[in-house]
């Protein structure tokens, strides 16, 4: 294996009741041992076909790749004091009852970077969907993001300055094992999303938050394991010749106990113009208050004619690691180092970040972020981000 090289270095955060407002290993892996998170007290045991104590990501967001509109469970996790935030002032309904016929969430991202002294101000996203549930185990979802710039001239070609996507699933879920399926435009189904969109671990191998494929996947999430695998058509915004066609697959375990995880991905599409595999494998485990995680990930983009060029000067072959030491040990606060490295054909990059994230109140997220880049360029800068998040 191309990553074979690669140390796993663990990441580390206390358990306190905080926790990044988006999709992040962290909250399942610190929710492992705490069932009050998705249920009230003195719920009766359910027979094995009907649980879902799931850590994976579907287990609170209508998207099973995590991020934007909750679940009735994501709700109630969200909404009750001295879990997600330390105050909550609405009620949490109860997850098993709470089926909504209608439900709406809203999600705002501002970002403001400050390098040499001057900042700039980027709109990171304006993401509204809109559920409903016309049958107990159907869902149905329509959305619309507005993304703002995306500009780094290292890696990256950017053709235009805003783009404005819509979004769309047809789901079925709750079936026994907690076995759901799904047709969608939306994020491919690969590794695990992070809150920064700019972690090289998900933006340089395209799957940040500009990417999206339509595709039919089935997931299997009984308990603690869980596995998707997708059959994807490309994004139908790119002409036909540009679209990676193909499969993709997620699956792992989380044990309850020390909620020790484990997980790995594999991608293989292909395009008139290139073949792109890709292969991911992370672990992590909760020593008392201690977390630890660590992802590396291995792409190699091969040509599949002589104009595939420029299709692959974007994302090319990459070998990424990823790995942060952090501590919550302050209410509402975690404090923390992510580390990464980047191979990039014969190029080669380190970046360290320290960000200290907040997360006061229910619907608020504030992260302040310093990256120090060395290697195949000299870059620091500065990140203010506020998150701000609705669910109807």
């Amino acid at each position: 294996m191309l990553f074979s090289r690669h140390i796993m270095v663990l990441l580390v955060v206390a358990n306190v009741m905080t926790g990044a407002a988006l999709a992040t290993p962290l909250i399942a892996l610190k929710e492992a041992s705490n069932c009050a998170a998705c249920h009230p007290d003195g719920r009766a045991q359910k027979p094995v076909l009907e649980r879902r104590c799931t850590l994976d990501c579907q287990g609170c967001h209508i998207d099973p790749n995590g991020g934007g509109g909750r679940n009735e469970w994501g709700k109630y996790y969200s909404q009750t004091p001295g879990q997600l935030n330390m105050w909550a002032t609405m009620k949490a309904d109860d997850p098993a009852v709470a089926k909504k016929l209608i439900s709406v969430h809203t999600d705002f991202r501002r970002l403001i970077r400050g390098q040499n002294g001057k900042w700039s101000t980027f709109p990171m996203g304006l993401d509204t969907s809109v559920q409903a549930r016309p049958l107990e185990k159907v869902r149905l979802l329509a959305g619309a993001v507005l993304l703002g710039k995306a500009n780094d001239n290292l890696m990256r070609i950017v053709t235009d300055e805003r783009r404005f996507q819509e979004r769309y699933s047809v789901m079925v879920d709750d079936l026994p094992l907690n076995t759901w399926v799904r047709y969608s435009k939306d994020y491919p189904v690969y590794g695990i999303r992070r809150p920064n969109h700019s972690t090289w671990i998900r933006e340089r191998i395209g799957l940040d938050q500009f990417a999206q494929t339509e595709a039919f996947t089935i997931g299997l999430t009984p308990n603690v394991p869980f596995a998707r695998l997708s059959y994807m058509t490309g994004d139908p915004a790119k002409d036909e010749n540009e679209r990676q066609k193909g499969t993709s697959w997620h699956a792992g375990f989380r044990g309850v106990s020390y909620a020790w995880h484990v997980n790995a991905s594999g991608w293989n599409t292909s395009s008139d113009l290139a073949k792109v595999d890709m292969n991911a494998f992370g672990a992590g485990a909760n020593f008392f208050k201690f977390i630890t995680y660590a992802e590396v990930n291995s792409r190699t983009v091969t040509s599949n004619s002589a104009s595939a060029t420029e299709a692959t000067r974007v994302h090319p072959s990459s070998e990424i690691s990823e790995w942060t030491i952090a501590y919550a040990g302050l209410p509402m606060t975690m404090l923390g180092v992510v580390a990464e490295s980047m191979e990039v054909n014969s190029t080669s990059s380190s970046r360290m970040n320290y960000f200290v994230e907040m997360h006061p109140y229910q619907m608020i997220q504030f992260e302040i972020w310093h990256r120090v880049e060395t290697g195949a360029r000299s870059l620091t800068d500065d990140l203010v981000s506020l998150k701000l998040y609705f669910d109807f």
